[in-house]
């Protein structure tokens, strides 16, 4: 029974990874192109939340039945718990006893922007195996390689009275009600579709997300997978060498600065844990080598860089301003502002959004110092499990992912400086669900590794039973 259930759960993550990188391209197709009524898209579109619940419910029951691993409460756990649980209590309270006043759209909204995803957490401490079974990462590269290969031929094939076509247009303007994301442009589409460079607009990639950044951010986790999946094995594939190219291509046609540098970062840290000096040399110089032909060669880029340099780059500037009236709103009220009241969620739901941008700030205004802080011990436990994953992994499968969901862990604590990064679907669920079947496997390979180290007697003893 428990070789079935894992089996079953190991499908599903994959049921839902390529779901939710579906997501947004489906449901423009059925608001848009083939013009469903919005109720029925937004019942479609609930897809994700239902299935998270259910699988919520299938792995307590199966923990209680005495099926599922045997979990130990991990430092993790607390955090996210506490996390979960103040956002609870904002939506319990914050209008009868902080008379926040907000709607009540804004609360849902909100804690599920916020952190209904992390119940995918607890989904992943019911099934380690995805961590130890190498068919995990497998099939993320397929899926990623996939999409790129979408984004690279969008470019080439795609026009934008096509996406109009789609319907892009509308799913934005009308079915998500973000249309002051689209304003700067003449089809209506995501202005994030393109950015300037020396005066002049360049379009972006956005594959089957839809907008360049939607396309960028969930490479804070696919970036190292696919690094990790890559060039950890005794020898390189020309295939898999080859797919990492086009992977590596199609995420600099993001042009999204931040997550292009992150996943540099990334490949650098990598490497350098792997004690591949010479990978580091030549993966900096090819980089070097492309940012100088660019200069030469992309007109207005060297005016591109240095506005960026010098913070005088429009999307620069609104973060700035941005995260200034976050900073105030915090110290003025260090409890917290109530849910919905940030980036995206508060522009769907028609309030005047008090701050964006910057992840951390999201959760210090809406939830206050005590949201900020169960985040940041969030994301600060999560990577010191997956590091244990890597320093104690007995397989390559459970190396390869202990490293990439440290990586994944420390491009969101970069890049979330400027973007509120959760707001991708793909990149939050899929992360925090990793993220819990990296600490089950951390707390089995602690213990198993406290056993090797102690001896038998020893180690019954620092489990707590009698030697």
């Amino acid at each position: 029974m428990r070789d079935k259930n894992s089996s079953v759960l190991r499908a599903t993550f994959s049921v839902f990874a390529t779901g939710l990188v579906l997501h947004s391209l489906v449901m423009a197709a059925l608001f848009g192109l083939f013009a469903l009524p919005a109720g029925t898209v937004r019942g479609i579109a609930a897809w994700k939340e239902i299935g998270l619940a259910l699988l919520t419910a299938f792995v307590i029951l199966r923990s209680l039945t005495g099926h599922g691993p045997r979990n130990a409460i991990a430092w993790p756990d607390l955090w996210v718990s506490g996390l979960m649980t103040t956002a609870v209590l904002f939506l319990l309270t914050e209008n009868l006893w902080l008379r926040f006043d907000l709607p009540k759209a804004a609360e849902f909204m909100g804690i599920r922007d916020a952190v209904y995803f992390m119940l995918a957490y607890f989904v992943g401490r019911a099934t380690p195996e995805l961590v130890s079974d190498e068919k995990t990462m497998r099939w993320l590269f397929a899926l990623v390689l996939f999409t790129c290969l979408v984004g690279i031929l969008e470019l080439l094939l795609v026009t934008p009275e096509m996406l109009v076509a789609l319907g892009v247009a509308s799913y934005f303007q009308s079915f998500l009600g973000v249309a002051s994301f689209t304003v700067g442009n003449e089809y209506g589409l995501p202005i994030n579709y393109w950015t300037g460079i020396g005066g002049h607009l360049v379009r972006r990639a956005g594959s089957v997300y839809l907008n360049g950044q939607g396309f960028a951010i969930p490479f804070l986790l696919f970036y190292p997978v696919t690094t990790a999946w890559v060039f950890m094995r005794e020898k390189l594939s020309p295939v898999l060498v080859t797919g990492y190219a086009l992977i590596t291509v199609a995420l600099l046609l993001t042009l999204t600065r931040m997550t292009i540098l992150v996943a540099l970062i990334q490949t650098v840290l990598l490497v350098t844990m792997l004690k591949r000096p010479e990978w580091t040399v030549a993966g900096l110089t090819m980089a070097a080598a492309m940012f100088l032909a660019a200069l030469v060669l992309m007109p207005g880029f060297p005016t591109f860089v240095w506005q960026t340099l010098s913070f005088q780059e429009s999307s620069s500037a609104s973060h700035a301003t941005d995260w200034a009236n976050g900073l105030a709103a915090l110290a003025q009220n260090p409890w917290g502002s109530g849910l919905g009241t940030t980036d995206q969620t508060a522009v769907r739901t028609g309030l005047r959004h008090i701050t964006g941008d910057n992840l951390y700030l999201k959760y210090a205004v809406e939830m206050g110092v005590v949201g900020l802080l169960f985040f940041v011990m969030t994301l600060s436990a999560i990577g010191n499990s997956a590091l244990r994953v890597y320093r104690y992994g007995k397989t390559l499968a459970e190396r390869r992912m202990g490293i990439a969901l440290w990586l994944a862990t420390v491009g969101i604590a970069i890049n979330g400086i400027t973007a509120v990064v959760f707001n991708s679907i793909t990149l939050g669920w899929l992360y925090f669900w990793l993220a819990g079947a990296g600490v089950t496997a951390a707390e089995v390979l602690s213990r198993a590794s406290t056993s090797a180290a102690t001896g038998p007697l020893e180690a019954l003893a620092v489990r707590g039973q009698p030697s």
